[in-house]
């Protein structure tokens, strides 16, 4: 069955927009930040900078003459970049014996796991397909932080691995969001009040949730098409793979928890699978690693409608940034911030995928 142009917007479907945006990143790396986002037509951009492990303080430029003033720190849907404080939790439990990632995943669900064929839509628009324990023994629960399950990205046909497990990388939304229900059933409760208990409330991210709710509704920017339209994407169910909404400021305490925790970064960085030799990409447990002059370097695109973001870190400085768009132009912002926090020859910004 054909993907919806809604699911095709978050799969990232469109290659030929992909690499143009992909060449753009390089192309305006040179370019200051505010000047780019007036060019880009960008109205929202916040990042922060990491020095040494430690976050600066939240930068908001605009790019669009407005007569309404921005909110102070800005709420953006973060796409993606879900993906890493997923994987964050995850490790957590691995570092204290909780999970076992070389175990199959059907230790953890051994009634076999209820495949949301639709799952950014509402329940009376999403078939289910339930996936049978013997089809989650051939999936280690590893292979799903670094998108080696063989699990497609989306799919709305039954689930199950395209190839051998461990084999080699397949980007895979679908695998984070079973990974959701692995870290649900060994935590003992929902995905939503274990990410709040045991992530955003201990670092302080007073400011993040795991889907839209009330509470920071109103400081939710509005996203931008690429064409400049309104885009209105509001997520009100938790999905792993990219439903969280954060601030810039809030993001950058995670990575510099992440870079505190010398058992996790061993454990993101340990036996990578390869992304794109050429450009010096691979991919760990739970993010991106690039290698380069500086790094290794953690990294993670986000890419939702209306919505653009990026995070790359040095585990070796802790140098780095965050950025948050609330626009589809947004991802060329992302250069300059590396060339003034990370400068090197950085290959992910010739990454197809980026857009």
């Amino acid at each position: 069955m054909p993907l919806s142009r809604r699911e095709l917007l978050l799969a990232g479907a469109s290659a030929p927009f992909l690499t143009a945006c992909a060449n753009d990143l390089t192309r305006f790396s040179g370019d200051p930040l505010p000047a780019l986002a007036a060019r880009l037509g960008v109205c929202a951009a916040s990042h922060v900078s990491l020095n040494a492990g430690r976050p600066g303080a939240p930068v908001l430029v605009s790019g669009c003459a407005s007569a309404s003033p921005l909110p102070s720190d800005p709420v953006f849907q973060a796409a993606s970049l879900t993906k890493p404080v997923i994987a964050f939790a995850a490790l957590k439990l691995v570092r204290d014996g909780r999970l076992d990632l070389r175990a199959p995943v059907s230790r953890y669900l051994p009634g076999g796991y209820a495949h949301r064929q639709k799952p950014f839509n509402g329940p009376n628009d999403n078939p289910i397909d339930q996936v049978p324990a013997s089809t989650l023994a051939r999936i280690p629960v590893g292979t799903l932080l670094n998108h080696s399950s063989g699990l497609p990205n989306w799919t709305r046909g039954v689930l199950s691995p395209g190839f051998e497990p461990g084999t080699r990388w397949q980007y895979s939304g679908e695998g984070y969001v079973l990974l959701q229900a692995v870290i649900s059933a060994v935590a003992g409760q929902d995905i939503e009040s274990f990410m709040s208990s045991t992530v955003f409330e201990p670092l302080g991210m007073r400011s993040t949730r795991l889907r839209l709710t009330g509470d920071v509704r109103e400081r939710v920017l509005d996203g931008t098409s690429s064409l400049g339209g309104r885009v209105r994407f509001a997520i009100t169910e938790p999905n792993a793979a990219g439903s969280l909404y954060t601030t810039a400021g809030d993001y950058a305490k995670l990575m510099a928890a992440w870079l505190a925790d010398p058992a996790l970064v061993a454990l993101t960085v340990v036996d990578p699978v390869s992304v794109d030799a050429a450009l010096g990409l691979a991919w760990g447990r739970g993010w991106g690693i690039e290698t380069a002059v500086g790094g290794p370097y953690l990294w993670q695109w986000g890419n939702n409608p209306g919505f653009r973001a990026f995070a790359m870190v040095s585990a070796a400085s802790g140098n780095g940034f965050v950025l948050l768009t609330n626009s589809e132009r947004g991802m060329p912002l992302a250069a300059p911030l590396a060339r003034a926090t990370v400068p090197a020859e950085h290959g992910v910004f010739r990454f197809h995928m980026l857009g």
